[in-house]
């Protein structure tokens, strides 16, 4: 399938050579279209690449003064027609930009933005951040019809990675990503294990993962497709098992599903796209995360209404409840703490600092409920005794962000990156990395089976879902989703 996908190349750059023309200036992009892609890089491209495009180091490249030297490039379909490539299909591989390497995953955007909403993106970084003024030669603002010109292709992140090679004359360039020898193994394990027993042996109970660039909930392993949530990103259970609340990552709506069917219940508007979502213990609230509002929406889960916003901070993003349901834990990704949300009042309590965590980005809780396990949005996890109120401990995990989980019955806890290719294990007890698993490229949502045996992973770039055997701590199978980008997962049993 790669060598058909690559097979493509040349036709597009034909394509795109005669679309664009070989001269025929046209005027700069309006200002409305930059006013529109300024809002659309600031609600979603500024976390990685920050707010002026500045990039953070080792994780997620600039913005500023690289892009434009991207652009002025001239090889193959050049650079222009390049940039417009990543933003509608990804970009895996390594990188390198002024002395800095970067061995990432860039998620596509054309299955969560719209053809205008590209174009108005690319003409805001192109011409921001002091773009402009390096820009050889006068800029043809892109357009809808442009970005639609080269939408619908069967391309991936890997191979736009090789047309920026001919883009860029193999100058600034890694390698691109191949399997290490223990990714090999992993494959050559998870091969082994498919052709000997039933996807039922590693899934007994069904999971549900959101597939966000097709639009689709996947259930496993019955391999059920559920449409009607575009953009699906976060997902979570109810404590029956009968309901699951969807954030639509391109409609800004929250979606209450039937698991029996896959049947909309009904789906709940909250003002901005919705982050992570939780369905309180007791199956009576739903929660979603809205970070540019700094809120926290309360949805009636009986009667699907929204019925309280409860601002929390500064860029709130994801959350997890104590074991009695009685508080909510929300991260605060642009204040370096954590919320403690009252589930009885509905109010904000208090804030807990998470010095050595800049940007706390996803959260679980011990089986005890002592300690909360923080995935920050740049490579570290840390533990955080809620006794104390202090941070235990800092590790170094894979690069960019990605999910975290406690393993149920196990002294394990697990994270993605995915701006890497694997989940790291940490042993609770002695407080130690034990393991760096390689699962693929772009590692993001990790949840475990209800009785420890099993962690799932989706594979955003590699569209898997890998499974890890936690007793061996050996991949040993990867599941080929029905669409692209999976990005989270909701396990009975493991909220």
């Amino acid at each position: 399938m790669a060598n058909q996908r690559i097979s493509l190349i040349p036709k597009l750059v034909l394509s795109i050579g005669l679309f664009y023309g070989a001269n025929g200036a046209i005027a700069a992009p309006g200002e409305d279209s930059i006013v529109r892609g300024k809002q659309v890089y600031n609600q979603q491209c500024a976390a990685c690449h920050q707010a002026e495009g500045q990039g953070i180091p080792g994780s997620f490249p600039p913005q500023k003064d690289h892009t434009a030297n991207v652009f002025n490039a001239r090889g193959g379909m050049g650079g222009r027609g390049y940039l417009a490539h990543v933003l509608q299909y990804g970009l895996t591989g390594s990188i390198d930009v002024e002395g800095t390497s970067y061995n990432g995953n860039m998620p596509a955007w054309g299955g969560s933005l719209s053809d205008q909403q590209i174009a108005d993106v690319l003409n805001y970084v192109v011409t921001g951040f002091g773009n402009k003024e390096r820009l050889s030669g006068e800029l043809r603002p892109y357009s809808a019809d442009e970005v639609k010109a080269i939408s619908g292709k069967n391309l991936s992140g890997k191979d736009v990675y090789q047309l920026r090679q001919v883009v860029m004359g193999n100058q600034g360039q890694g390698s691109a990503l191949s399997p290490t020898a223990s990714q090999s193994v992993a494959t050559s394990d998870a091969t082994q294990m498919s052709s000997e027993g039933p996807l039922e042996q590693a899934i007994p109970k069904p999971i549900y993962v959101a597939v966000q660039n097709s639009g689709v909930v996947e259930r496993l392993p019955s391999k059920s497709t559920w449409s009607g949530v575009e953009g699906a990103h976060y997902d979570a259970l109810s404590p029956d098992g009968k309901q699951l609340i969807v954030s639509g990552f391109k409609t800004g709506n929250v979606y209450v599903m039937n698991t029996n069917n896959g049947e909309i219940k009904g789906s709940i508007s909250i003002g901005e796209v919705a982050q992570g979502v939780k369905i309180s213990p007791d199956g009576r609230y739903g929660l979603a995360v809205a970070p540019n509002q700094g809120i926290v929406a309360v949805i009636d889960m009986e009667t699907l209404a929204l019925v309280k916003k409860i601002s929390v901070g500064d860029t709130p993003h994801n959350l997890i409840f104590n074991t009695n349901g009685s508080l909510a834990y929300v991260t605060l990704q642009g204040g370096s703490a954590l919320a403690v949300v009252d589930m009885e009042t509905l109010t904000k309590q208090r804030e807990i600092p998470t010095p050595g965590l800049e940007t706390p980005h996803n959260i679980d809780i011990s089986g005890d409920g002592h300690r909360l396990w923080i995935r920050d949005f740049i490579g570290h996890v840390g533990v955080l005794d809620l006794d104390s109120g202090k941070v235990l401990k800092v590790f170094k995990v894979g690069a960019g962000h990605g999910g975290i989980d406690v393993i149920p019955n196990s002294r394990y806890v697990a994270t993605g990156a995915i701006s890497a290719s694997q989940v790291t294990v940490i042993d609770a007890d002695s407080l130690a990395i034990v393991a760096n698993l390689d699962v693929g490229t772009g590692p993001h949502g990790v949840r475990a089976s209800a009785d420890g045996r099993y962690l799932y992973t989706s594979v955003t770039a590699d569209n898997l879902i890998t499974i890890i055997d936690m007793a061996s701590l050996k991949v040993v199978r990867q599941e080929p989703v029905d669409g692209k980008f999976p990005f989270w997962l909701a396990v009975p049993g493991n909220p």
